[in-house]
């Protein structure tokens, strides 16, 4: 029995059973025992998983392009980044060494949200040529008056959810009771009420026996995003589904996964703070709060349309300072960028703006399908 496992048990022990997302959270954050407060970042190509920047330097090359047109629109000769959950830092140093390429770099301000101050030590490695160019705080609630953008990269997947399943045509909130060594699932009322609010303005038409996740953190992240952003945007890149998808009949069982050497497994509860567990993102509910705290959303897409958007043959000149290398393993990283059996189509970017008339951007120059938000 690890570490979480039994401090999981005393918490069961003392308060009886925690929720799906107390555990989630717990073997996700604990210190210096969750997933994602250990010395070494678990991502990357020896990791558990792979997230865009760990392809190419040109996935952040390209995002790094639409922040150019971003700047552009906001007519500013300052303007902020604010990247949240940079990981170990490689798509900031993409970013920054593509607006040093191209002489950009002295109109932004780079910041990253990181809490987690084993992470920090990790990424200011990672960007060692960068740091004096980048502020780290350790939260939203630290910023106020931005203009510029807000961004994030499988962010909010990490989030923890509420689990619930209809029993009898009442939602139940999951909860976890000691089984041996492990854990054993007991549907509860559920008593939190924005919880139950949220089952029944979205659930209500599903069948008994339907399993899925409700992730409330995105109301207060968006909120607080809005709060800090006096004018612009925010970027949210994330593998997901939009609402009428997520609670789609066929998907009776929800979309919680665990990733361990990059090896996918539906077995949750085992060996917690050592692998990961993530939920698809319903990008209709970004879309929702975002709308409830001043944000409007600009577009959505697929990754791979929202990348191609960008003049993929102008970013990889400028990389490759004009020479064309038909065997570059840029290639391949765009193949798995943009090909829909890579990361292309699970992977979508929602783009909201505040204080900005209707505009075109990049990303959207080949279509936007907010409107099935």
């Amino acid at each position: 029995m690890n570490k979480i496992t039994k401090e999981l048990h005393k918490l069961i022990d003392q308060n009886g059973p925690i929720s799906f997302k107390n555990f989630m959270e717990m073997a996700l954050y604990y210190p210096f025992h969750g997933y994602y407060r250990k010395d070494v970042f678990p991502g990357g190509g020896s990791g558990d998983f792979v997230t865009s920047p760990h392809t190419n330097e040109i996935f952040g090359a390209l995002i790094a392009k639409q922040l150019l047109q971003m700047k552009d629109i906001l007519e500013t000769d300052s303007f902020d980044v604010i990247e949240m959950g940079a990981g170990a830092g490689y798509m900031a140093l993409d970013i920054l060494n593509f607006l040093e390429k191209t002489g950009n770099d002295k109109f932004f301000r780079y910041i990253i949200v990181e809490p987690f101050e084993n992470n920090v030590l990790i990424q200011k490695e990672i960007l060692k040529d960068f740091v004096e160019n980048i502020e780290w705080i350790s939260g939203l609630s630290e910023l106020s008056g931005i203009k510029g953008c807000f961004l994030s990269n499988e962010l909010v997947d990490a989030f923890p959810v509420h689990l619930v399943e209809k029993e009898n045509g009442l939602w139940k909130e999951l909860f976890l009771e000691k089984s041996g060594n492990g854990f054993k699932e007991v549907l509860l009322d559920i008593k939190n009420g924005e919880l139950k609010w949220y089952c029944e303005k979205w659930l209500k038409d599903l069948p008994d026996g339907y399993r899925t996740e409700v992730n409330l953190g995105i109301k207060n992240w968006i909120t607080e995003i809005s709060k800090a952003l006096d004018r612009g945007f925010v970027i949210t890149i994330d593998y997901g589904h939009i609402r009428n998808e997520y609670f789609h009949p066929s998907r009776n069982r929800g979309t919680l996964l665990s990733y361990f050497r990059q090896q996918v497994s539906e077995d949750i509860y085992a060996d917690p703070g050592n692998r990961d567990i993530t939920a698809h993102v319903n990008f209709s509910d970004i879309d929702y709060w975002g709308k409830k705290a001043s944000l409007k959303t600009i577009g959505y897409t697929s990754q791979s349309f929202f990348l191609a958007g960008q003049d993929i043959e102008e970013v990889i000149n400028i990389l490759d300072n004009g020479k064309v290398d038909p065997f570059s393993p840029r290639n391949s990283a765009l193949k798995s960028l943009l090909l829909p059996q890579g990361m292309g189509d699970s992977h979508k970017v929602l783009v909201q703006s505040k204080g900005i008339d209707k505009v075109d951007l990049n990303g959207f120059k080949f279509t936007n399908k907010k409107s099935k938000l």
